[in-house]
């Protein structure tokens, strides 16, 4: 009776979490196709009816705006949204994440994308539904590990959902946080976990298959390289170069962050300021460098295919003022997530390297990717799952040797980014 008993609970969860997964992917795919529509209307449809398309002027004036709505709606709402680290501290310390003003984080994760910052969308997303999770879960009278799981079925399908890639959000909740944990000790205690993640995963992809459908718009998440590709000697020689540009790049990355967070610490108590200057920023910086704005997701469908129309020398010098520029949206109040800036970033140094040595460039880029995010993560099966389904299957080995290389390369910057975490 009781092996019964604990089935149908079993069940149960794994239905729940499809509901949930489902739901998770309707506001997902509402959120993006919002993003989608205000940034067409704000860079593309009004620039061209004003007749000031290309203007400096007009960026200005639409970032200034948009750094004064973002940081009066702080001053009134708090400083939102959380990211997905904030988020699972706080169910983590208080047991749940707060569902009663959810349209506020989606306003708030809203507006810095809409008005051109350097940044993902996840970082918003996840607090939208760790709360409807925690809502179903109050509903139910879900708590403790029951009510984690659900959160983190919610997430798997949710990060699954924004990078079009069901692996990543599963392997993310299942992959260790830190060097106290192992990979197996953390799938024994989770093996019931697994295939709740499998469900909500499951459920947030046929929610955006079926609205893709419905309303015939297709795409997101990340793009597809090139199934012509060079996997040989001439390319594995690389290797190592790559993996230690990915290093370089990351570095880069951790002293640019921390600059921003003394930067912005003078003007912390003046959140219409701060919020203003990192508009100002992204004006100045998106004028100058096209490709340092927004997420990087649309560009980096672009960039595969016309990165050969660049130097070298402007590659390098997007990915850096996109990095930067990430950095002081961040700390300066427009928040955001920053894996798919990461990852864009990663693709422009790849292409550079690619167009500095002759070899080719989804392989160049596939390993200084996975350099680059398994070192600033420390998770590098994660970017093995985010990367799977972006490169041809002939990939996946420099792809797992440059991520589980780099993840064991001790950080200069470790203590802060633990901090962070």
């Amino acid at each position: 009776m009781k092996k019964n008993n604990n089935l149908n609970k079993y069940l149960s969860a794994c239905l729940l979490s499809l509901i949930l997964g489902f739901a998770a992917g309707t506001v997902v795919w509402s959120i993006l196709r919002i993003m989608d529509l205000g940034i067409d209307f704000l860079w593309t449809d009004l620039p061209e009816m004003t007749g000031m398309k290309d203007s400096i002027w007009y960026s200005v004036c639409v970032c200034l705006t948009g750094g004064l709505i973002i940081g009066l709606f702080q001053k009134k709402h708090g400083i939102l949204p959380d990211n997905m680290e904030e988020v699972f501290g706080r169910i983590k310390q208080e047991g749940g994440y707060p569902y009663d003003r959810l349209h506020i984080i989606a306003v708030a994760a809203l507006l810095p994308l809409i008005f051109g910052g350097a940044l993902g969308p996840e970082a918003g997303l996840s607090g939208l539904i760790a709360g409807l999770c925690c809502w179903a879960g109050d509903k139910l009278k879900y708590k403790g590990d029951q009510l984690a799981a659900l959160t983190e079925a919610g997430m798997a399908a949710c990060l699954g959902i924004i990078f079009a890639s069901p692996f990543f959000g599963i392997i993310q909740n299942l992959e260790p946080n830190d060097s106290s944990e192992h990979y197996r000790e953390k799938l024994l205690t989770k093996k019931y976990r697994v295939i709740i993640y499998v469900f909500g995963v499951a459920g947030g992809m046929l929610a955006m298959w079926s609205l893709g459908r419905i309303f015939h718009i297709t795409g997101g998440g990340l793009p597809r390289f090139d199934a012509h590709h060079a996997v040989g000697l001439d390319q594995w020689k690389w290797v190592v170069p790559l993996i230690i540009t990915g290093l370089v790049v990351c570095l880069f990355l951790s002293s640019v962050q921390a600059i921003s967070e003394k930067l912005s610490g003078l003007v912390s108590d003046h959140r219409i300021i701060s919020c203003m200057i990192a508009g100002l920023l992204v004006a100045v910086a998106g004028h100058f460098v096209p490709l340092a704005m927004f997420s990087g997701e649309h560009q980096l469908r672009e960039l595969m295919s016309d990165w050969q129309t660049y130097t070298a020398g402007m590659l390098i010098l997007s990915a850096a003022v996109k990095l930067t520029l990430t950095s002081l949206c961040i700390s300066f109040g427009w928040k955001g997530g920053n894996i798919f800036p990461i990852i864009f970033s990663g693709a422009l140094t790849g292409y550079a390297f690619a167009m500095l040595t002759g070899m080719d460039g989804g392989f160049a880029s596939a390993v200084v990717i996975s350099s680059l995010y398994s070192y600033k993560m420390r998770k590098p099966a994660a970017a093995i799952a985010v990367l799977l389904l972006c490169f041809p299957p002939t990939y996946i080995l420099p792809i797992a040797v440059s991520a589980f290389i780099s993840a064991k390369i001790p950080s200069p910057f470790a203590g802060n980014e633990a901090k962070e975490k």
